[in-house]
């Protein structure tokens, strides 16, 4: 089977569309498909199926430019369902009509679409997202970094709301007097946030801005991290959480529809809404080292249990094939 797995155009190479479309890419190639991984243009043809990392901004769009519905996988990714669907979900119905099969990685984001959609019934599939456990795991070798640190990982955009973490970080720093760190590493994916993140960064000696970090490199800020940090206002799955959960890492994520997919608070992470939550959850933490250990075990056996590469790729497999053959599709 030849398979194109479609990302946004402006997807860097670190962004979670791209992460999920080569993690597929690798899993489809050892089952012995040929897949590829392509940022979104027009006239993309020669391919059995397309896959879109992203429903509105690829789904739709080869709906438009007339490939064949019936050869298209849509699966939502986060914003496209979070933000684009619940600004005019009317609308991105009426362009989406046409695909038979749509996936999202949660019952939460399924039964968000059947709220506005309750005819998609028997076209929406739930897949979970995969991580690579044998890449990203609790041992080997550290960065270098000052401690007690936090890392926050992602693009760095409004959405992710990279500034605030830096808020955060200082409000712990004056309510604790103690000397903690932040690190931020990712791809600058809008100015205006980036321009935030250096304003509040300026004169704070604390705040390291690692940039665009490379998939070697991140097992090693994971594994040094005190925490890893997520900030959060909308989320699909989490690639960084996942991957941080799968290196045994102390897991702090906002309280938003993706995360909590992920996250059992107090159980394989903490969640928070406020500045204060955070601070107030970090101040007791701190004094329960053996909580925080058992934190980080359950969360490394939830990822390695839950989320396999091999079980992600034959639910696509099976996905694909029903596409092909225009049979129905089995949740």
């Amino acid at each position: 089977m030849r398979i194109a797995l479609i990302i946004p155009e402006d997807t860097p190479p670190t962004g979670g569309n791209s992460i999920s479309a080569r993690r597929m890419q690798e899993g489809l190639e050892r089952a012995g498909h040929e897949a590829d991984v392509i940022r979104y243009e027009t006239g993309i043809r020669g391919y059995e199926v397309y896959h879109a990392w992203n429903a509105s901004r690829v789904g739709a769009r080869l709906v438009e430019e007339g490939v064949n519905p019936e050869q298209i996988v849509a699966t939502w990714t986060g914003t496209d369902l979070w933000q684009d669907w619940i600004a005019d979900p009317l609308s991105l119905k009426r362009r989406l009509e046409p695909i038979r099969y749509q996936v999202t990685f949660t019952e939460d984001a399924r039964a968000r679409l059947l709220r506005d959609a309750p005819d998609w019934e028997g076209r929406i599939v739930v897949i979970p997202p995969s991580v690579d456990i044998e890449h990203f795991h609790p041992d080997g070798p550290q960065a270098e970094a000052p401690h007690p640190l936090f890392l926050v990982a992602g693009g760095v955009r409004p959405v992710k709301r990279s500034a605030w973490a830096i808020d955060l970080v200082q409000a712990l720093r004056e309510r604790l007097d103690a000397d903690y760190h932040l690190a931020i590493a990712g791809p600058v994916r809008e100015r205006g946030e980036w321009q935030r993140v250096l304003q509040k960064a300026q004169g704070n000696s604390w705040v390291h801005l690692l940039g665009d970090l490379s998939r070697d490199e991140m097992p090693l800020w994971y594994r040094v991290a005190d925490y890893f940090l997520n900030t959060s206002a909308v989320e699909g799955v989490s690639n960084a959480i996942m991957e941080a959960m799968s290196s045994a890492a102390l897991v702090i994520a906002t309280d938003i529809q993706g995360n909590r997919a992920l996250i059992e608070h107090g159980r394989t992470g903490l969640l928070f809404r406020t500045e204060e939550d955070f601070v107030e959850l970090v101040a007791t933490i701190e004094q329960e080292p053996e909580r925080r250990a058992a934190i980080k075990a359950n969360a490394r056996h939830q990822i390695v249990g839950r989320h396999s590469l091999a079980h992600e790729v034959k639910r696509y497999e099976r996905l694909y094939e029903d596409c092909l053959s225009v049979r129905g599709c089995c949740r």
